[in-house]
């Protein structure tokens, strides 16, 4: 080389480029044909693994084939006892036994030492008192006594005739005294004391634990007897007579006659049903001054004392004898 740049000289300083020609571009050309696909290429090696995090997870894979069933595995060690059960319930009762044979009779113990005397029990109540007749007022006043007649002669003797039924008893009678003065007898007149009062009611079922108010008056001018209380106060002491007159519809009836808040006479009635019964009772009482008397439902479980405008229910009593 060193010879050639000797012999023929140094190159010439490169010269302008050249003004391009006037032709024109040619049209494309036809595409070729796809040429054959080239063989496989080898099997790169293996990547580095991704870092965690930043990969995207790949497709899931294709089901896999159900694989062979394995052999039986050997028995398992045997377990631990399970825990108690509950208790069964109890069995039926089984037949009853045999009766066993008597024992031999002991020997007679010792008599033992006499109990204490039992305190005495509390006296009963009285039983009610049997009904009493009314007694007989004293008979009006004796007239003087007249002279002898003459004697008459004995007629025949008539015919008794049957006994009449006894008259109404009177009113009070009046006490006689008979007083001797210049050997002349008359009679001295003495007024006796009164109390006495009939009253009734026309209103139905009155309430148990208290008087029954008996509002209508029908003789009561003593004032012995007061409506708005029921009660009647002893204001002469002597014997009295009591008597009341009951009604009773739609149940049983209990009532009694009362002196000072303690019964003296029950009177009862069953009711019998689709009638309108009565029941009455009476008692002769010995009354101290301020002594009260009246007529009382002892309670509510037989309370079928009954009354209208036409059935009436009265309360009666009177002075028989002061003392």
């Amino acid at each position: 080389v060193l010879y050639w740049y000797i012999v023929l000289g140094a190159p010439g300083i490169k010269g302008h480029p050249g003004i391009p020609g006037p032709g024109e571009n040619g049209a494309p050309g036809m595409p070729g044909h796809a040429g054959p696909k080239g063989p496989q290429g080898a099997t790169g090696a293996t990547g580095a693994p991704g870092i965690p995090g930043y990969g995207k997870p790949g497709e899931p894979g294709a089901k896999g084939e159900r694989g062979v069933a394995g052999s039986p595995g050997t028995t398992g060690p045997k377990g631990e006892p399970g825990a108690k059960g509950h208790t069964g319930y109890p069995g039926a009762t089984g037949p009853m036994g045999q009766p066993g044979s008597r024992g031999v009779t002991g020997a007679p113990g010792n008599k033992g030492d006499a109990g204490q005397t039992g305190a005495p029990g509390t006296p009963g109540t009285p039983g009610p008192a049997g009904q009493k007749g009314l007694p007989g007022y004293p008979g009006g006043i004796p007239g003087p006594q007249g002279p002898p007649g003459l004697p008459g002669s004995d007629g025949p003797a008539g015919f008794t005739g049957p006994a009449g039924p006894p008259g109404p008893a009177g009113p009070p009678g009046e006490v006689i005294f008979e007083k001797a003065q210049s050997e002349t007898t008359f009679p001295v007149l003495v007024k006796s004391p009164v109390s006495a009062f009939t009253v009734a009611t026309v209103t139905p079922y009155p309430p148990s634990g208290t008087p029954i108010k008996f509002d209508q008056i029908v003789y009561n001018a003593e004032q012995h007897y007061d409506p708005e209380t029921g009660l009647f106060t002893c204001q002469i002491p002597g014997i009295y007579y009591f008597s009341y007159s009951m009604h009773v519809n739609g149940a049983n009836a209990l009532v009694a006659l009362y002196k000072n808040g303690d019964p003296v006479m029950f009177t009862y009635d069953e009711y019998n049903k689709g009638f309108v019964d009565q029941m009455s009772g009476s008692s002769v009482l010995q009354l101290n001054e301020q002594d009260t008397v009246y007529i009382q439902i002892p309670d509510d479980e037989a309370n079928g004392v009954f009354a209208a405008d036409n059935v009436h229910c009265s309360f009666s009593g009177f002075l028989i004898a002061s003392t």
